[in-house]
Parts: structure tokens; C-alpha cells; sequence
């Protein structure tokens, strides 16, 4: 019977995990797309925000959120071995994990919200990019 070592870097985790991080990835950059359409003043019928309009401070904040989500993109790939030791790997550990804690907040805070778009869309992404980030971070160190 074969030695199957869940940590090897030929194990099915490895591959689950590096999976996982593309897809989170793709996730994040889809987002953070939709975050960019917003801070360009497009308000997708008031499905962002809280059904706010978009102001000045809000499209800035949609920028932001269009970085910091390019930037989780990138952790979930370095964590799952795509950059190598380029950056300390603490850094993608531990990044990865505030992000399945940010994610499942994110998730909270849209199905509260009053409009069907962070509802129905926004929420389900958050809580399926948490998913995805806890199967990273809980993979093997890439």
C-alpha cells in the first residue's frame, strides 16, 4: 500500500490547497474589478454601499478596497507557494488568515445590508472567498 504523506509537496493537500489559491485568487480580482467600476462612479443600481450614493469618499473607499483585495489575491498565491521565498513566509501565513476572519466579517456585514446585490452577491462571494482562504491557510506551506 503507497505512503500517502499529506505533506508532501506532491500530496493531495498541496494540490487541494494550491487550487484553492487560484480560485480565491480569480475571486478576489473579480471583486476587486467591481470595486473599481464603483470608484469610476458606476452604481450598478445601488447595490453597493449600503444602497448609498456614490460620493467622492465613497468611490475612494471602493479604490481602496480594489487594492487591498489585488493585495489579497497575491497573499493567497504566496501562501500557497506561487511567488517562492521571495517574501517571508510569515507574512503569507498570517495574511491568509486575516483573511478568512475579514472574509467571514465581510460576509456578515453584506447579508445584513438592506440591498439584494450585497445580499444575494456580495455576501455568498465573501463567504466563499473565506472558505477558499481557510483551505490555503490551513494547506501546506508552499
Amino acid at each position: 500500500m503507497p505512503n500517502v504523506n499529506t505533506k508532501g509537496p506532491q500530496s493531495p493537500r498541496t494540490g487541494l490547497a494550491r487550487i484553492a489559491a487560484v480560485v480565491a485568487a480569480v475571486g478576489f480580482v473579480v471583486v476587486a474589478g467591481y470595486q473599481v467600476f464603483l470608484a469610476l462612479g458606476l452604481e450598478f443600481g445601488g447595490a453597493a454601499w449600503g444602497g448609498a450614493a456614490l460620493t467622492p469618499a465613497l468611490r475612494l473607499a471602493s479604490a481602496v478596497s480594489a487594492v487591498l483585495l489585488i493585495v489579497a489575491a497575491l497573499i493567497v498565491l504566496g501562501r500557497a507557494g506561487y511567488w517562492g521565498s521571495r517574501v517571508p513566509s510569515v507574512i503569507f501565513r498570517w495574511g491568509t488568515w486575516v483573511l478568512v476572519f475579514g472574509m467571514i466579517l465581510s460576509a456578515f456585514a453584506n447579508f445584513a445590508s438592506s440591498t439584494a446585490g450585497e445580499r444575494y452577491f456580495l455576501g455568498p462571494t465573501a463567504l466563499l472567498l473565506a472558505f477558499l482562504c481557510l483551505v490555503v491557510a490551513r494547506g501546506p506551506v508552499g
